[in-house]
């Protein structure tokens, strides 16, 4: 797709935005886990970490816009790439916006929910790798995508049955527990399943754009 000299500086630029969201996730994940286990210094931790990725890929987002439009390159994809760092920049504010919650709100997690949760947020993880992986192959090899996005949809189904499971343990079970605090933990676990949501937005749009890219 970049044939020219001038597409190599964008090419390494997506390429670190791309890198930055992994990272933004793995500190999300290890955020998380921090927060269950009382962790409180790893926990600010990965506080400082998630904004300091969240505003250096706000910066270099705007700069790989200018540089498409600036450079004139791919004139017939640049929009859908446009669209495509828009989603991408979504799930990096959802990640942020999500942690720092858990510091704002201090939800209570009762212990026996721990692993069930951790496996929720491990499995929306796997979900935004995938759009990672899925936008690399865009960029460098387009046949691998929609192998990529059915992996994508596949770990998305698994995170509303897991979550489901969780929400049907809060309010079936735990009676001990007040009403509000039952829809605490429900509102957590919907940040979740939003991200994973997130993730299959960005698959369709990968979709359209491949076959964009082949028409």
């Amino acid at each position: 797709m970049f044939g020219l000299k001038k597409t190599n500086k964008t090419i390494s630029d997506l390429d670190s935005f791309l890198d930055y969201l992994d990272e933004c996730v793995l500190t999300y994940k290890s955020g998380i886990k921090n927060y269950l286990e009382g962790n409180k210094k790893e926990f600010d931790d990965n506080l400082e970490n998630i904004t300091r990725l969240r505003d250096t890929t706000t910066d270099l987002r705007r700069t790989i816009e200018n540089e498409l439009y600036s450079y004139s390159l791919v004139t017939d994809q640049r929009v859908e790439i446009m669209q495509l760092l828009e989603r991408l920049d979504m799930i990096i504010n959802l990640l942020h916006k999500n942690l720092w919650q858990y510091e704002i709100e201090i939800p209570f997690f009762p212990s026996e929910l721990n692993i069930d949760f951790l496996k929720l947020v491990e499995v929306t993880g796997l979900a935004v790798e995938g759009t990672i992986q899925a936008s690399r192959d865009y960029f460098k090899a387009p046949r691998f995508v929609t192998e990529k996005t059915h992996r994508i949809y596949f770990f998305e189904k698994e995170v509303s049955k897991i979550a489901q499971s969780i929400k049907r343990r809060v309010f079936h079970e735990m009676d001990n527990f007040k009403l509000s605090q039952k829809f605490h933990l429900r509102y957590f676990t919907l940040h979740v399943e939003e991200l994973a949501e997130e993730a299959v937005r960005v698959a369709d749009h990968l979709t359209i754009m491949v076959i964009k890219l082949h028409n």
